[in-house]
């Protein structure tokens, strides 16, 4: 596996229901708003942080299963301030469902469009079970009442630390998941299930990206006008961003000398950016 610095930095997403979606964002989340536009909203963790999440009121619904987005998952620091998130929707008696995975234990809700989120903590690396370059991701009930009692505080915001964990795309062949993330992307296949689902990363993460078939096979793209995900942005170093620039060089979309844009499997763009920062 590549040591390399690899971060999920930002999402874009074609939206409508702008009421609903922004008070979810918002007032349900706690996100910071910041209005880009008479129809685009961005969205950031605080107001320190630069915005992770972009909302186009521009879309519109559509009745089918489609290509792209299966959730994204927002990475808590630790299980305390999880809690206090999970607390707060409990209460609120907003639909949540569950699972602990082994190496995390996550939260799933949908916004108002339908649109997939995980909310998740990581337990120590230290008790992650490898074997033959796989880890061991099972999906069990989370013990919720253990779970609150980590809690410290009540909800006031996301914490410092809170980033994007991992993009899950669904498709119609895991092959083109494949092909995109290990031969393209240079990571490593981490976990399977069955034939249906790959999981993906960088560092011996468990993943960053995930893509399954749970749709069936005969799922189509999303088209530009519907709701669902328009881009999503990494942020790599530079001996990853040298190693991507010259193998993806026939199918970069970009003019700029330091980034990527790749047409990605899913009906949506991905941009890659090369950070200056040193790696920590």
């Amino acid at each position: 596996m590549l040591n390399v610095d690899y971060k999920i930095s930002h999402i874009s997403l074609m939206a409508d229901d702008e009421q609903r979606m922004r008070s979810f964002y918002r007032d349900m989340l706690g996100l910071v708003e910041k209005q880009q536009s008479s129809s685009q909203f961005s969205y950031a963790f605080t107001h320190q942080d630069q915005p992770f999440l972009t909302l186009s009121f521009s879309g519109q619904k559509t009745a089918q299963q489609r290509q792209g987005l299966y959730h994204f998952a927002l990475l808590f620091p630790n299980k305390a301030s999880l809690a206090s998130l999970i607390e707060r929707l409990i209460l609120a008696e907003y639909p949540l469902g569950s699972g602990d995975h082994d190496v995390s234990e996550a939260f799933y809700l949908n916004d108002p469009n339908g649109n997939g989120i995980e909310l998740y903590h990581d337990r120590q690396q230290t008790l992650w079970q490898w074997d033959q370059g796989l880890v061991k991701m099972g999906t069990k009930a989370v013990d919720v009442l253990a779970l609150l009692q980590a809690k410290e505080a009540g909800w006031s915001g996301f914490p410092v630390g809170i980033m994007i964990g991992h993009l899950h795309f669904v498709g119609d062949n895991v092959r083109k998941g494949d092909t995109f993330f290990i031969d393209q992307l240079q990571m490593s296949l981490t976990a399977k299930i069955a034939g249906s689902a790959h999981f993906y990363s960088h560092n011996a993460y468990h993943h960053h990206h995930a893509y399954n078939t749970w749709f069936g096979s005969d799922l189509t793209q999303r088209r530009p006008d519907e709701n669902g995900l328009v881009n999503w942005t990494v942020t790599i170093d530079e001996k990853l961003f040298k190693i991507l620039n010259q193998s993806l060089h026939d199918q970069n979309l970009s003019t700029k000398p330091n980034q990527i844009w790749l047409a990605d499997p899913f009906g949506s763009r991905l941009v890659i950016n090369k950070d200056y920062s040193p790696s920590d």
